[in-house]
């Protein structure tokens, strides 16, 4: 995500390379007008080109960013073409396909991805299979940056979209995400922003599914720049609640919540974002929570009354999850999230940020090392995008709990949901208990 003014300023040197109609890597970027009664963001769309036309696959095309700052929103929107892009331009024969026992070079091991439940494997209709050391499936190299050993990881983990390889024998382990794919204007830049999405879209899965209530961050604490993107929202008829998801490793992820006052207005929306600087993890999460409102306001406008029916079984795909908390009538799901009576100011929450990537992220990989983790990046960058000097990477956490889309397909495996609420001083959840039996609330 290209995301600030000095990143802005080195883009803008390539834009018209990018930018063609016929033939440009992004087809279309236009700028859309403020819909009437919203805040006052700045909204970007761009469409990337038809990948399909020189690889196996198409890309996803259609992107899109927010910010209050017009060069900011278009900044996104473009980076968010160019990973779409790259990630999608790959030749699936490239890779080994093997078993974790079969396999020669080193792997990550089953065991660390472990997404779904036994009761999910076992349910009717689940389209996955347990990830074992017998399951075949195709390997792709990642980097562990800290040692410099290449790892290999599931192609599936790597590359969007991918379709497992069925017909060459290649079981389907899970859903397809795009979770960690990050373009920006230098390696380390694009590392940094991937890791953190990761660890953005953990802890807010693990805060829902767990029913974690966290202290509400005083809004008069914030920074005048940061109280001004607030006061956009509460002109427009908006109360926002922000919230300091302190988990194990106490980066700065901050999820902000949108609840709309005025009759036809979305009644809740939802958005966050980790930054090592918790000034810009504030300012991503209300650009993401402009980007979204827009979404749940457009879905609320112009679609039928969303009906999730039994056991939330509607609710498959980014518009569901965002549709469903457009109405009032579904708000009481996410009452614990604005439960807490306690209050932190900005100031309290911790700050990692240096200024400077090269410094910023080797502690970012240390800050979750010390937590028993491990990083592991890809870099996709095509080489006409490597010319123009933009870097497009994945970065995989394995472990780290992942956001899938479906109410049915959520992860209900892994170690991180059933342990970690518990040693942060949450009551947490049990096989007995269950998770939250409500769908997320995230696009």
């Amino acid at each position: 995500m290209i995301a600030s003014p000095r990143s802005f300023e080195r883009l803008t040197r390539v834009l018209d390379d990018l930018v063609d109609e016929r033939v440009g890597i992004i087809r279309v970027v236009e700028e859309w007008p403020r819909e009437a009664g919203g805040p006052e963001f700045f909204h970007y769309y761009a469409e990337a080109c038809n990948t399909e036309g020189f690889t196996v696959q198409k890309n996803f095309g259609d992107t899109g960013g927010a910010s209050a700052n017009r060069n900011i929103a278009l900044g996104k929107a473009i980076g968010e073409a160019v990973e779409r892009y790259c990630s999608a331009i790959y030749d699936p024969d490239d890779f080994p396909l093997a078993s974790y026992r079969e396999m020669t070079m080193p792997c990550i091991h089953p065991d660390q991805i472990v997404w779904y439940s036994s009761t999910q494997y076992q349910s009717p209709r689940f389209p996955y299979v347990p990830f074992t050391e017998q399951t075949p499936i195709c390997w792709a190299p990642a980097l562990d940056p800290l040692t410099l050993e290449t790892i290999f990881v599931p192609a599936s983990l790597l590359y969007i979209p991918y379709r497992f390889q069925e017909e060459r024998g290649e079981s389907c382990i899970g859903q397809r995400i795009s979770t960690g794919l990050a373009c920006h204007c230098s390696y380390q830049e694009a590392a940094l922003a991937a890791i953190c999405e990761v660890i953005e879209r953990d802890a807010i899965t693990l805060t829902w599914q767990a029913c974690l209530s966290w202290p509400q961050i005083s809004l008069e604490s914030l920074s005048p720049a940061n109280r001004d993107l607030v006061t956009r929202f509460e002109q427009a008829g908006n109360t926002v609640t922000l919230l300091y998801l302190a988990m194990d490793h106490r980066l700065p992820t901050i999820l902000s919540i949108a609840q709309g006052l005025r009759d036809g207005a979305p009644a809740l929306c939802f958005a966050a974002s980790t930054e090592m600087n918790p000034e810009h993890a504030v300012r991503k999460s209300l650009e993401e929570l402009a980007h979204t409102r827009r979404l749940a306001q457009e879905l609320i406008t112009y679609r039928p009354k969303f009906s999730p029916g039994l056991n939330f079984e509607n609710v498959i795909g980014q518009d569901g999850h965002v549709h469903l908390y457009c109405h009032r009538e579904f708000s009481y799901l996410a009452e614990f999230m604005l439960a807490s009576q306690t209050q932190i100011t900005f100031q309290e929450i911790p700050h990692f940020f240096m200024n400077d990537p090269d410094a910023d992220l080797p502690a970012l990989l240390r800050r979750i090392q010390d937590v028993h983790h491990r990083i592991l990046l890809a870099d996709l960058t095509t080489p006409d995008i490597r010319e123009m000097g933009l870097w497009v990477i994945k970065a995989v956490v394995p472990g780290f709990h992942p956001m899938f889309l479906g109410h049915r397909f959520r992860a209900l495996g892994g170690n991180r949901l059933w342990n970690l609420p518990q040693q942060l001083g949450f009551s947490g959840i049990s096989s007995q208990t269950g998770d939250n039996p409500a769908p997320h609330p995230f696009p």
